[in-house]
C-alpha cells in the first residue's frame, strides 16, 4: 500500500469513527491518545536522565515542546533556606534562587494552586526580577505545583509564552499530569544525589584520617584524585570509569592506617623489613574496601585502589602484574600518585618542580608507567588544565 492509499484509508477510518463516536467525543479521544503518547515519551526520556541537573533540563525541554511553549522551567523548593531554585541555560548553566514565597512560582509553591496568567506583567504576583536576570520577556505563564510522594510540595513546573495564544484548560490538565510524573523522577534523583554526596563525604573523611596522621602528606589523597580524574577524563573514559577512578584514587592509601607511626613517619631511610610493612598497605586497602557493599558499577574500586603500585614491566607490587593485566584505572592512579609524591615535600627530601617530576616520569614511560597516561599528564600540565585545590 502506497503512502497516498494509506492516508486515504486512514482518513476514511477517522470519518467512520467520528460518525460512530460523535465529533466532540472523537476529539476527546484523540486528546487522550495524544496525552498518553506524550507521557510515554516523557517517561522514556526521564528513565535515561543522569543526575538531578540534567534531569531538570530534560523536564524543561520536553515540557516546553509538549505544551508548545517558548520556555519551561522547573523550580525546586529548598526548605532549609526557604528558597526556590532552578537552572537556566545549557552547557555552563547558571543557578538562580529567590525567596520561596515570591512571584507566581512562590505563590503556587505556597498555596498548591494552579495559576494561569494570560498577561504576566498585569498580575500583581508576578516577579519581573527573573526576566531582568535572564534577559527574557514573559507574556503568558502557566504554573502548577509538583507534589512529592507524601503529598507535600517539592517545587513548581512553569511554562512561558504559549505559541499561538494563551494557555488553555487542556494545557493545565496536561501540565499537572506531567508535573506528577516528573515529581517522581525528581524525588528519586534528589535521593540519589544526596546518597552520593553522603558517600563522597564518607570517602573524604576516610582519606583525611590517613592524611592527618602526617602533616607532610596532608592533602595527598585529594590531589591524587584530582590528577587521576583529569587524566581519566582526558583519555575519554566512560562516566562510570571516571567515577571508579575518582573513588579509588581517594582511597588508594587507606591501608596505611595499618602501618605503624614509627615507620610511616620515619625521617630516614627504611630498612627492608620496614619497606615490606609499608608495601603491605595495598593489601590492607583491598581487604578493608572489599568489606564495603559497593553498588554494582563501583565493585572494581577495591582492586583499582590496591594496584596503584603495580608497574608496566612487572616490577611493582603486590602481585607483580604487567602490561594490560593492570587495569587502566590503576595505571592512571600510579602516575598521579608518583607525580604528586615527587612534587610534594617529604621527610627525607625536598619537593621537585613539576618539570623535574615530569622528566623523571617520562624516563620510565613505557617501562614502569603507561605511555599514554604519561603523555596525557604532560599535556595537562603544559596546558595547566589541572591545578589542584588542595
Amino acid at each position: 500500500m502506497g503512502k497516498g492509499e494509506f492516508e486515504e484509508v486512514s482518513g476514511g477510518l477517522r470519518g467512520l469513527m467520528k460518525r460512530f463516536f460523535g465529533g466532540r467525543r472523537m476529539e476527546r479521544l484523540e486528546t487522550k491518545l495524544e496525552r498518553h503518547r506524550i507521557l510515554l515519551k516523557l517517561s522514556h526520556s526521564l528513565s535515561e536522565a543522569g543526575g538531578l541537573r540534567h534531569l531538570l533540563q530534560l523536564i524543561a525541554d520536553q515540557t516546553g515542546s509538549f505544551l508548545k511553549a517558548e520556555r519551561a522551567i522547573v523550580f525546586l523548593l529548598d526548605r532549609k533556606n526557604s528558597e526556590l531554585w532552578s537552572i537556566f541555560g545549557e552547557g555552563e548553566a547558571r543557578e538562580i534562587r529567590f525567596p520561596a514565597d515570591r512571584g507566581i512560582a512562590g505563590s503556587v509553591a505556597t498555596t498548591g494552586q494552579v495559576i494561569n496568567a494570560t498577561d504576566a506583567y498585569k498580575d500583581s504576583r508576578f516577579n519581573p526580577e527573573i526576566d531582568k536576570k535572564t534577559g527574557y520577556r514573559t507574556r503568558s505563564m502557566l504554573t502548577v505545583p509538583m507534589k512529592g510522594k507524601g503529598g507535600e510540595t517539592i517545587g513548581v513546573l512553569q511554562v512561558l509564552n504559549r505559541v499561538g495564544g494563551a494557555f488553555t484548560e487542556d494545557d493545565e490538565e496536561l501540565l499537572l499530569v506531567i508535573a506528577s510524573q516528573a515529581s517522581v523522577s525528581v524525588e528519586n534523583a534528589i535521593f540519589m544525589d544526596t546518597r552520593r554526596q553522603m558517600f563522597e563525604n564518607l570517602l573524604k573523611a576516610l582519606a583525611d584520617t590517613i592524611d592527618m596522621r602526617d602533616p607532610t602528606t596532608a592533602g595527598h589523597s585529594k590531589k591524587v584524585m584530582e590528577y587521576s580524574v583529569a587524566i581519566a577524563q582526558a583519555m575519554a573514559l566512560s562516566e562510570n570509569e571516571v567515577l571508579v577512578v575518582r573513588y579509588a584514587a581517594y582511597l588508594h592509601d587507606y591501608g596505611k592506617i595499618g602501618v605503624k607511626d614509627a615507620i610511616l613517619l620515619k625521617p630516614g631511610k627504611l630498612t627492608d623489613e620496614e619497606m615490606d610493612e609499608v608495601r603491605e598497605h595495598v593489601n590492607i586497602t583491598r581487604r578493608i574496601l572489599e568489606r564495603v557493599d559497593f553498588e554494582e558499577e563501583l565493585v572494581d574500586i577495591p582492586q583499582i585502589a590496591a594496584l596503584h603500585h603495580e608497574r608496566l614491566d612487572g616490577s611493582g607490587y603486590p602481585q607483580g602484574l604487567s602490561g594490560e593485566d593492570i587495569p587502566i584505572g590503576a595505571r592512571i592512579i600510579a602516575v598521579a600518585d608518583v607525580f604528586d609524591a615527587l612534587t610534594s615535600k617529604r621527610h627525607y627530601r625536598a619537593s621537585m618542580s613539576r618539570e623535574e617530576a615530569l622528566t623523571l616520569i617520562e624516563e620510565k614511560s613505557g617501562t614502569e608507567f603507561d605511555s599514554q597516561v604519561v603523555r596525557v599528564l604532560c599535556t595537562l600540565m603544559e596546558e595547566e588544565a589541572v591545578i589542584s585545590s588542595a
